[in-house]
């Protein structure tokens, strides 16, 4: 009875292997990076720094840091953002996971009329202050161009006073 019941289940997998697969994966992921890092600082150090050592401690820290970040994310998955665990049957193992499939179709129906809604009205305002800023942009230009005017004026005016001055000071023969 018991190989009969051992062939209609699937092979299962120990947890001190997934635990060992696991190990395996981050002391292999923390020496390459590690050593990546130490090969990135020997070369910085040797090239860009006059050989000085830090480059090398640096390049090993962020190795080993990279490694311990590899590790995290392989021993505790669920801290990856984005990552969810399902439970049987597709079900979210957690209520407070979104499930976007259990959503009703009339609840979203109505927030994409509401967005649409909102989308509309924030274009009509929108497209009424550009009006009122064009409106308000053409009645500065004109009063600047009134005022340019004006001093354009006053310009050519007092130029002619000033030629009418130096006429009279050329025919008076007052010059030095």
């Amino acid at each position: 009875m018991s190989t009969a019941s051992k062939s209609e289940t699937p092979a299962s997998i120990r947890s001190e292997d997934v635990l060992s697969a696991k190990t395996d994966l981050c002391l292999s992921n923390g020496i390459v990076t590690a050593g990546t890092g130490i090969a990135v600082g020997i070369v910085a150090s040797a090239i860009l720094f006059k050989r000085r050592p830090w480059p090398v401690f640096f390049g090993l820290g962020w190795g080993l840091g990279q490694g311990y970040s590899d590790c995290q994310r392989v021993f505790n998955p669920a801290a990856i953002p984005g990552y969810r665990i399902q439970g049987e049957e597709g079900k979210p193992a957690s209520p407070f996971t979104l499930n976007r499939s259990t959503s009703s179709a009339p609840a979203a129906a109505e927030a994409s009329r509401k967005f649409d809604q909102t989308k509309e009205e924030t274009k009509s305002k929108v497209s009424d202050l550009v009006q009122q800023a064009k409106v308000k942009a053409s009645q500065a230009a004109s009063v600047v161009e009134e005022k340019a005017t004006e001093v354009k004026d006053k310009v050519v005016k007092g130029e002619k006073k000033v030629e009418a001055k130096v006429d009279d000071l050329k025919d008076g023969k007052k010059w030095v």
